[in-house]
C-alpha cells in the first residue's frame, strides 16, 4: 500500500509555497492532501505563511505579526517563484480549508510568534469547526504545549508533534543561496549547517557587519529562523532551547512522556536517516508517522524515506514521490 503523499506547503518545487496557486497544484498533481503554516497577523487576522518575515517571497521588508491582514494583502507572494504567478496574495485559512475540502488530509502548522497570541490555537480550531474539517485535519507544532491545549479543546481533533534536526534547521534554503551568491560548500553554509550552527546564527544577528554587505538577507532570515525557535520556546534563552532540543534526541522516549494523547509524530527526514529503525518503532508505540522535509530534498532523500515504508510522506515534490512509486510498482 502506497503512502498518502502530503504536499509540503503545497507543490512548492513547482509553485510558489503557501499560496492558493501552490495548493490547487497540489490537487491537480494528485496528492493526498497538503501541508501549510499559519500565523496571525497584526490585526488578528489568520493567514497562511512560513517564515515570519516578507522579505524573500516579497522583495519587501517586514514582518506578519507586526504587519495588518489589509498591508499584506498589497503584496506580491508570487512573483518571485516565477513570472506566471505574479499577483498571488497571502491566503486566509478559510480560504486554503476550503481548497482542502475534497482532499484526503490536511496538515496546518501552528506558528505563533512567542507567547502574544494566548487564543491562538483557539482560533485555528474555531476555523476547522467552521469548515467542518475535523476529520480531514491535522494540527501540527512545535510547540508541544499547543497540542495539549487543542486536546483540551477538541479531544477529537488530531495532533502531530514536530521534531527537527537542529544542524539543518539554519542552513539556507537552496533558493536563498543562489540569491546570495553562495554555493554548497561555502564555509558559511558550512558552519551554519554544523553542529555550532546556532551559535553562529546568533552570532551573525547579533553582529551582523561580520558578514558582507549584500548579505543582508541572510541576516534578516536567520533572524526568522531564531525567533521562530524562541517561538516554539518562549522565555528560554539560547542554552534552555539547546537543552530542549538535547532532551529530543530520543524522539519516542520524549513523547511518551506527554500528559496528553498524541496521534501523529512529524520527525523531520535526516532524524529519520539517522535512526532507520524510527518509523517502525513509532508505529509499534501506536503512533502514526509523517516525516517532513527541510530544504529541497533530493530524489536519494525521498528514495531513504520511502525505503521505510511510512504511512504518510510530507514533500515538497509530491510529482516526484509519484513517479518514484510508479517505476518500483512497474518493476
Amino acid at each position: 500500500m502506497r503512502p498518502l503523499i502530503i504536499a509540503h506547503r503545497g507543490a512548492s518545487n513547482l509553485a510558489p509555497e503557501n499560496t492558493l496557486a501552490s495548493f490547487r497544484l497540489a490537487k491537480e498533481l494528485g496528492a493526498d492532501g497538503f501541508e501549510c503554516d499559519v500565523q496571525l497577523t497584526k490585526d488578528h487576522k489568520l493567514v497562511i505563511a512560513h517564515d515570519f518575515f516578507t522579505d524573500a517571497h516579497t522583495g519587501v521588508k517586514g514582518d506578519i505579526y507586526d504587519m495588518t491582514f489589509d498591508e499584506l494583502r498589497q503584496l506580491d507572494f508570487g512573483k518571485w517563484k516565477s513570472p506566471e504567478y505574479e499577483g498571488e496574495k497571502i491566503p486566509t485559512i478559510e480560504e486554503v480549508l476550503d481548497i482542502g475540502k475534497d482532499m484526503k488530509m490536511m496538515h496546518i502548522e501552528l506558528k505563533p510568534y512567542l507567547d502574544r497570541d494566548a487564543d491562538f490555537p483557539e482560533r485555528v480550531i474555531d476555523a476547522v469547526v467552521n469548515a467542518h474539517m475535523e476529520d480531514k485535519v491535522i494540527l501540527t507544532s512545535f510547540q508541544y504545549g499547543l497540542l495539549g491545549r487543542i486536546k483540551e479543546i477538541r479531544p477529537e481533533i488530531r495532533t502531530a508533534a514536530l521534531f527537527l534536526n537542529t544542524e539543518s534547521s539554519l542552513c539556507p534554503p537552496t533558493a536563498l543561496w543562489e540569491d546570495l551568491g553562495l554555493t554548497n560548500g561555502d564555509p558559511l553554509l558550512e558552519e551554519l549547517s554544523g553542529p555550532q550552527g546556532l551559535e553562529k546564527a546568533v552570532s551573525i544577528v547579533e553582529n551582523p557587519d561580520s558578514v558582507d554587505e549584500e548579505n543582508g538577507l541572510l541576516v534578516r532570515y536567520l533572524n526568522d529562523r531564531l525567533t521562530a525557535l524562541s517561538s516554539n520556546y518562549p522565555g528560554k534563552n539560547l542554552v534552555e532551547i539547546l537543552q530542549q532540543y538535547y532532551y529530543q534526541t530520543d524522539m519516542l522516549k520524549y513523547v511518551s512522556q506527554f500528559d496528553f494523547p498524541l496521534d501523529y509524530v512529524g520527525p523531520e527526514y535526516h532524524v529519520c536517516f539517522r535512526d532507520t529503525t524510527l518509523l517502525q518503532r513509532a508505529v509499534e508505540m501506536g503512533y502514526h508517522v509523517a516525516p517532513w522535509p527541510v530544504g529541497d530534498e533530493s530524489r536519494r532523500d525521498l528514495r531513504s524515506v520511502l525505503k521505510q515504508n511510512p504511512e504518510i510522506i510530507v514533500t515538497n515534490k509530491p510529482e516526484i514521490v509519484m513517479a518514484i512509486l510508479q517505476g518500483q510498482k512497474a518493476q
